[in-house]
């Protein structure tokens, strides 16, 4: 089979840039673009292939024409036809909302196949950019209602410095947000999701303030969830080396100087490449050939043996997959 790319889907938001335009190098209309959906099988929003005999199908689209071919065996008979990630670039000229997502089991009860978890990888951060990251103590339920009344809640929450290679994981029920100044890789369980806890006040596009999900982020919250540390990882270049690995995704890092060798023979998953540094020329065992480049991404079939990569000078990616 055949490496498949998407059309991404442009998301103007009252917090976002010009930042995913520029990494993109990229000619827009588009306003104050907040993330880039560069793979999503999330109904009614889906991207289409962008090129190809199978181009203007969606990924699920595609996993009913190929099947395990496509996505492995043991996730498609785990998922069927639901693709099971969604992929993003975030760019933040504002803060984000304080968040919450829901677990699995919340989601379910919501009629929703899947919770989210995610992670994040900082691409690019402004001078004193930082995140919200858990609490900065335990906390039970009744003092998180009494701080939001009391208009001191950012004070409960620990604030984390982000710089340009920090990685981070969100599992569902993390209380976070991103700060500004934050340009970032999310790799997230198909789900959009997102209990709104505390927005700044912010004014919608109706004139009105946002709305909040107080009762529904009460729910899902984990109240002891408190000062959590970064992912550390192997800071080697020229080999790929693994990020985060959970029941939902797997992810792992590769920064390249000179040609390298990737290897798929081993995995029964789809893997999605996400460029954010560089370019370079990848060929596939079938003799598919492609250049990636900062702000670009493909999917390999599962069936994919091996990846040669050939990079312009350097070349960074991350790549996610199921296990």
């Amino acid at each position: 089979m055949q490496p498949y790319f998407f059309q991404p889907l442009l998301k103007s938001t009252l917090w976002g840039g010009q930042e995913i335009i520029r990494l993109k190098q990229i000619k827009t209309d588009a306003e104050n673009v907040g993330e880039s959906w560069e793979l999503s099988g999330v109904a009614g929003a889906a991207t289409l292939v962008s090129e190809g005999k199978d181009k203007g199908l969606t990924i699920c689209d595609l996993i009913d024409r190929y099947g395990a071919e496509l996505v492995g065996q043991k996730n498609f008979s785990r998922f069927g036809n639901k693709f099971p990630l969604l992929v993003k670039f975030i760019s933040a000229a504002q803060d984000l909302s304080i968040q919450v997502h829901p677990n699995d089991e919340i989601a379910h009860k919501m009629g929703h196949p899947y919770g989210k978890s995610e992670m994040w990888f900082i691409v690019g951060a402004s001078e004193d950019t930082q995140l919200y990251m858990g609490f900065d103590r335990p906390l039970t339920p009744e003092l998180y209602e009494k701080a939001l009344h009391e208009e001191n809640f950012l004070d409960l929450l620990h604030t984390q410095p982000s710089a340009a290679g920090d990685c981070f994981f969100i599992p569902a029920g993390r209380i976070h947000s991103i700060g500004a100044g934050n340009l970032l890789i999310e790799i997230q369980q198909a789900s959009d999701d997102t209990f709104r806890v505390y927005d700044f006040d912010r004014i919608g596009k109706d004139g009105k303030k946002r709305e909040l999900h107080i009762e529904q982020a009460k729910m899902a919250l984990n109240f002891n969830d408190c000062r959590p540390d970064p992912v550390a990882y192997d800071q080697a270049w020229n080999k790929r080396v693994p990020l985060v690995h959970c029941s939902a995704f797997s992810t792992r890092l590769g920064r390249l100087s000179q040609p390298f060798h990737a290897g798929y023979s081993d995995l029964d998953s789809f893997v999605v490449l996400v460029a954010y540094e560089g370019a370079a020329v990848c060929t596939d065992d079938l003799g598919n050939r492609f250049t990636l480049q900062a702000g670009g991404s493909v999917l390999l079939p599962a069936t994919t043996q091996y990846l040669e990569i050939e990079p312009k000078e350097s070349f960074a990616f991350m790549e996610a997959f199921v296990e």
